[in-house]
């Protein structure tokens, strides 16, 4: 039967009209979907190197610790299973924000989320939070902060780059800023600051470095939760604002809430307060063959080896601040590492404690 050809161009008119239209459909459809897998690549694929910078920061980051630090070696993890091949350029705090911004990175970290940043970045969910504090120099005298205008009223150094904490800020007008923490430190020490605003163990890092010639019992940080004087911050990374980065950063939140869940984020963060610091043997106090596992009032509880491995949980005051008087017997907490005791929390005196490389 022969078709109508009246007909037959009736049907093929819609097509006509609306066939570009979905062919064009068709090619952004492909165009987006190529993108994406090229943000996001298959598990099977080879991984995809990016660059990501950084700053220098102990212990948090930085290309003289093990793994770049903990903070690196988190970021690092996270971009591994989301299938990418990272590699960390370590520059200065205003210039990784730079690169990030220019594309010359895909991402920067570990930066506080600044009212400023949030403007034109995207930030990750908190890889970490931290405390921020003021410090001062011991011989100087503590400095009285009870109001914003006695906190704007003294020089309060920073760290060239960093970003603070919103009340800090506000009362601080013109920070005396320093290229390094090591550097502001300095300047605390010879009393050309009064305040040194830094997170809590990034600053004692830099005040057990061989390189800062002072002594860490002369610096102490303004105590109480005030938010002029204190504050507890996320640290995060962070993408320049666009729809490519977004579909990264949504698959790199999702796998740090995974990472989060599991024992590998504990183990990777417990290095933000090296074990190797708190570390110690147990030996037997003055003729006694046993050591003495004791509980909070120094009464005796267990008997452990000679040898027996521990790891301080909290070091006395007369070890770590300034000592009084000749006290009696130091007790100091401990959790047992080995040994029939594995696992407990109990006390020794301070006697028994031997450091040493443990585990050898």
């Amino acid at each position: 039967m022969t078709p109508n050809p009246t007909r037959w161009n009736a049907l093929l008119k819609p097509l006509r009209i609306w066939g570009p239209v979905l062919a064009l459909l068709l090619v952004l459809a492909g165009a987006g979907a190529y993108v994406v897998a090229g943000l996001r690549p298959s598990p099977t694929s080879p991984s995809r190197p990016v660059l990501v910078s950084s700053g220098e920061w102990a212990p948090f980051v930085g290309p003289d610790l093990p793994d770049g630090g903990p903070v690196t070696e988190l970021v690092v993890e996270v971009l591994s299973r989301s299938g990418y091949r990272p590699e960390i350029r370590y520059t200065s705090w205003s210039l990784a924000e730079e690169q990030v911004r220019s594309g010359a990175t895909i991402g920067t970290f570990p930066l506080v989320g600044s009212e400023s940043r949030r403007a034109d970045l995207l930030l990750s969910e908190p890889l970490v939070d931290f405390e921020y504090v003021l410090f001062y120099n011991r011989r100087a005298g503590q400095p009285k902060v009870s109001s914003a205008a006695e906190l704007g009223a003294l020089r309060v150094g920073g760290i060239t780059g960093y970003g603070y904490w919103d009340e800090l800020e506000s009362a601080v007008t013109d920070f005396v800023e320093f290229p390094s923490t090591l550097e502001g430190f300095r300047a605390l020490a010879d009393g050309r600051i009064d305040l040194l605003a830094e997170g809590l163990l990034s600053g004692q890092a830099a005040l057990a470095d061989p390189s800062f010639a002072g002594d860490v019992g002369d610096f102490g940080h303004l105590q109480g939760d005030d938010p002029l004087i204190h504050s507890v911050e996320g640290l995060y990374f962070m993408m320049t604002d666009s729809a490519e980065a977004a579909v990264v950063m949504r698959e790199f939140n999702q796998v740090l809430a995974e990472l989060r869940r599991s024992e590998d984020y504990a183990e990777i963060v417990a290095e933000l307060d090296p074990p190797a610091q708190r570390e110690v043997i147990l030996d037997p106090v003055g003729g006694a063959g046993l050591v003495e596992l004791l509980d909070e009032r120094g009464r005796p509880v267990l008997l452990a080896p000679r040898g027996t491995r521990a790891q301080v949980l909290d070091w006395p005051e007369e070890f770590v601040g300034r000592a009084g008087p000749t006290p009696g017997r130091i007790l100091v907490e401990v959790k047992l590492t080995n040994g029939p005791a594995q696992g407990r929390v109990l006390h020794v005196d301070a006697r028994a404690l031997r450091l040493g490389t443990v585990g050898q």
